[in-house]
């Protein structure tokens, strides 16, 4: 039988969740209902073939399935049925396209394409088309010759990474690899199973440790890659676009390569060249272990020293457990300071939740990193700031430890990396204080035996799983507030009230359709109550916002404009005593700062003209706050290259994150030219307040 895209998604959500509606269906694929209907129509043609009862609709318009349906549906899913034909979309068919001619082992002209593919030449030639913009802006050329047949004309180095792009993408974004092994079996090439239990070996014997979804990644672009090298198109030394980085030769993901690229027939083709740049990118997806003695430890380390002290300034935040902390950034940092240096494609699918979701933390995460562009020689992206964001997370995330009675024991599955798993991990966490949480793990940790909980999450749904005779509840690695209200209502049918002590959204959206007839804007309501009510169980009307804007945290009282002092410690002790004065640091705090400051005369200095003195919480801050003081004749602090100083902005936080908002907007005004002018030449608190408030 033959089941399309759309018809394969929507079996997927409906044996994912326990409760999933024709809405949240609409929602999902950006479908009509009738269109919804058309796809559970087809659904339950093949149901009914097998004699089992059809997916049916509740009085919520919730598909409801039987049994016995459902263990046939999920076992029909993961089962290899050639009986199933799966129809590519267009981005599939043109990533299958130029696969076909990156690997370039045959002529190739539109009836050739239109085999494989199974489509029309009108169809074909606008898929052509559209690549051929496509390509375009990647400095690509799509060409055609009646000796050659099509054929891509370009920099190496931009083929590959456009390759490579195309196998994250398929990954990550379309959450599978249909185009892929349709294409590795059109071409006849080495299975991904064949040449995942080779790459599995290896890196177990080389102690090298993926992250899962890399680990498939890397799988795919070295089927592809090796091939398009065997037949002879190989790095060219003039042109190569990467750096010469000899140290490569004595780590251990060098070694891998080597015996890797010797296991197959073709190893007398792979070049050295092709070795070190298979080896980077083995860099560039697996975690790195301060603990290796590598030749690039102390570099890479004394990065991330740099960058861990660079957001801390930045941010107010303070770690805890800071050996811990280092060690997490260390392993995820040093793969991307591969990629950086090797330019080699990333993709991040989360990137503009995490900016949606966080962007106080990723503004302060980007404004971190803009030192060390020069080191990479361009800008860092934003697909790899939205990583670093996801593990910067972890070191301010607070924790509600209180013991609850009879707690549920969950466990955490994700396949999107350490980052996001600890972003997630306390957001469940949040949602569901009932629950005790196990510390999240990965996909190759995952044995059934071993983990006896009551319920599984997991972002994305894997065979292991079929068997599992427990809840599995698919979340996103980062919810939004529509996300939370669904996941929630899903835990709470499967475990009751062991889910949660506070009221349910849901109940309540009813109670006030009773009452109040149609809500207007039923999704910002439950938005609304998901990140209130809902997420610290309390009373409405004891419901307190705790995350400060910039404006919250400044008064006349404490600015001092103009301000004489003869040298740096002075000038921070006045700033300091506004807050002392105004009760919001106790005197240690302010000697806490002093201290520093002393130790490190340009320690604070964090931007051109600007200090920003801090110290940890526990050390005295009482309230949040922000001290504004501008020096009437400028001061050096320190060997700093930003100085000479002009302006001091201390900052008191009372703990990692409540502050986080308001520095991100801090942080924006430091560029702002005419903030700072304003403040170099005024004396008039109110005026610069009043500019503030209003841009803000």
């Amino acid at each position: 039988m033959t089941l399309d895209k759309e018809i394969l998604l929507l079996l997927k959500s409906i044996i994912k969740r326990s409760f999933y509606t024709v809405s949240d269906a609409q929602k999902d694929t950006n479908a009509t209902r009738r269109q919804i209907m058309y796809r559970l129509e087809k659904l339950n043609q093949l149901i009914e073939d097998y004699e089992l009862l059809p997916v049916v609709l509740g009085h919520q318009q919730e598909f409801l399935v039987d049994v016995e349906t459902r263990d046939f549906l999920i076992q029909f899913l993961f089962a290899s049925n050639e009986d199933i034909t799966y129809h590519l979309n267009r981005e599939e068919r043109k990533i299958f396209i130029y696969l076909c001619l990156f690997v370039d082992r045959e002529f190739l002209s539109l009836q050739h394409f239109m085999s494989y593919l199974d489509v029309s030449k009108s169809t074909l030639v606008q898929d052509l088309n559209e690549l051929t913009l496509e390509l375009s802006d990647q400095e690509i050329d799509l060409e055609y010759d009646r000796s050659l047949g099509y054929y891509l004309a370009g920099e190496e180095m931009n083929l590959r990474r456009h390759m490579m792009k195309n196998v994250i993408y398929s990954l990550s974004e379309n959450a599978n690899s249909h185009v892929l092994d349709m294409f590795i079996d059109a071409q006849h090439l080495y299975t991904f199973d064949f040449s995942k239990l080779i790459i599995q070996e290896l890196a177990q014997k080389h102690e090298i440790s993926f992250v899962e979804d890399r680990l498939d990644e890397f799988i795919y672009i070295f089927i592809f890659l090796s091939t398009r090298i065997v037949d002879g198109l190989h790095v060219d030394k003039s042109n190569q676009q990467i750096p010469n980085v000899e140290m490569i030769k004595s780590f251990k993901e060098y070694e891998f390569t080597n015996e890797l690229v010797d296991f197959f027939p073709f190893r007398d083709q792979i070049a050295e060249l092709d070795r070190q740049y298979i080896g980077s990118w083995i860099l560039g997806v697996s975690f790195g272990n301060i603990d290796d003695d590598t030749e690039d430890c102390l570099i890479i380390a004394q990065m991330v020293g740099k960058i861990m002290t660079r957001f801390e300034l930045l941010s107010g935040v303070h770690y805890s457990n800071l050996e811990e902390k280092f060690r997490h950034i260390y392993a995820h940092f040093r793969p991307a300071y591969y990629r950086l240096l090797f330019k080699l494609p990333i993709v991040n699918p989360l990137k503009q939740r995490v900016i949606d979701e966080y962007p106080s933390l990723y503004s302060l995460v980007k404004e971190t990193m803009k030192p060390f562009r020069e080191t990479f020689g361009e800008e860092i992206s934003d697909d790899e700031i939205s990583y670093l964001t996801m593990h910067f997370a972890s070191a301010y995330s607070q924790k509600n430890d209180d013991e609850i009675i009879e707690k549920k024991e969950a466990l955490i599955i994700c396949l999107n990396g350490i980052g996001s798993s600890v972003i997630l991990y306390n957001e469940l966490r949040s949602l569901f204080p009932s629950i005790d949480f196990l510390l999240p793990i990965e996909v190759s940790q995952f044995d059934v035996e071993q983990y006896n909980v009551d319920i599984i999450f997991t972002t994305r749904f894997f065979k292991d799983l079929t068997d599992v005779k427990i809840p599995v509840v698919k979340v996103s690695p980062i919810m939004d507030a529509q996300e939370k209200f669904t996941v929630y209502r899903e835990v709470v049918s499967h475990l009751g009230e062991y889910a949660t002590s506070g009221p349910r959204a849901e109940a309540i959206t009813t109670i006030l359709r009773k009452h109040l007839g149609e809500v207007p804007n039923e999704d910002q309501l439950v938005s609304d109550l998901m990140n209130t009510y809902l997420k610290v169980p309390v009373d409405l009307s004891t419901v307190e916002v705790t995350r400060d804007r910039l404006i919250d945290l400044l008064s006349e009282d404490t600015m001092h404009l103009q301000m004489d002092a003869n040298n740096p410690l002075e000038a921070i002790e006045q700033a300091g005593q506004l807050l002392v004065k105004t009760g919001k640091v106790s005197t240690s705090y302010l000697e806490a700062v002093l201290k520093s400051q002393e130790r490190n005369p340009g320690y604070f200095v964090i931007a051109p003209h600007i200090s920003l003195p801090h110290a940890k919480p526990n050390q005295g801050a009482l309230d949040r706050a922000i001290a504004i003081a501008t020096l009437k004749s400028p001061l050096n602090f320190g060997d700093s290259y930003n100085n000479p100083v002009k302006y001091i902005f201390f900052l008191a936080a009372t703990d990692n994150e409540t502050h986080l908002d308001a520095m991100s907007e801090l942080l924006e005004l430091f560029n702002d030219s005419t903030l700072l002018r304003l403040l170099e030449n005024t004396t008039d608190k109110n005026k610069v307040l009043e500019y503030i408030r209003q841009i803000n």
